[in-house]
């Protein structure tokens, strides 16, 4: 297997420097009402940036990715299943920079700046006013994990082959939150494995990296 991962990685540092699926695989994910705004791929001036990283790693043979259950608090995102990541500050040169500090921040994990493959497509989050963008990473072995506990209610890691399975993608009437008014479901696809509900932003960002990866080698999952 570990050939193999080798040459995945080659091939993936090299896909991700390249033309990405971005919006075509953005609105597979999307909510109705998100589909012309990830389509025509205009964001606003004033948006928050922020970074992410969608980490791969091998444990006994098998390739996972690990997800973050968001605590309860009076915000939009509150107790979402999300990457970790968060909002650049000014410690922070370059948004790579970002995805690792906050990776440290809230996983306890230290990832190298060699870790890291290469950039997603970034990608506008309306409700909160972010521009997220995501890196993959990738790591042979994850460390034990020491999740922050202000911000990070659960820590799950999730099989890339599960996670990609058409039998874990749905549509499913989602409740958002707004601060200081009332919740209000929409209808939304969304990745539903393990107990958790992915959707939105972060499922918009898997999808494409699922593209990416299903393109590069189909046969290997």
């Amino acid at each position: 297997m570990k050939d193999h991962v080798n040459y995945l990685l080659k091939d993936l540092r090299i896909a991700l420097k390249t033309k990405l699926p971005a919006e075509r695989a953005h609105v597979k994910l999307a909510p109705d009402d998100r589909v012309e705004g990830l389509q025509k791929r205009v964001w606003p001036l004033g948006a928050k940036l922020s970074a992410v990283t969608f980490l791969i790693f091998e444990e006994r043979g098998v390739l996972k990715t690990l997800l973050m259950k968001r605590v309860e608090y009076d915000g939009v995102h509150s107790g979402q299943i999300s990457l970790p990541g968060g909002q650049k500050d000014d410690t922070d040169i370059h948004l790579l920079d970002t995805a690792r500090r906050e990776f440290f921040e809230e996983t306890g994990v230290q990832l190298s700046s060699m870790d890291y493959l290469g950039p997603l497509s970034d990608l506008y989050i309306p409700p909160s006013n972010f521009l997220v963008q995501p890196f993959i990473a990738y790591i042979d072995k994850l460390p034990t994990l020491h999740p922050d506990k202000f911000e990070v209610k659960e820590l799950h890691k999730v099989k890339l082959e599960e996670l990609f399975n058409p039998i874990n993608f749905r549509k499913k009437e989602i409740v958002m939150r707004q601060r200081g008014e009332n919740s209000y479901s929409i209808k939304a696809p969304c990745y539903e494995i393990n107990n958790l509900c992915i959707w939105g932003a972060t499922a918009m960002i898997i999808s494409e990296f699922q593209m990416v990866f299903e393109e590069l080698n189909k046969s290997f999952l």
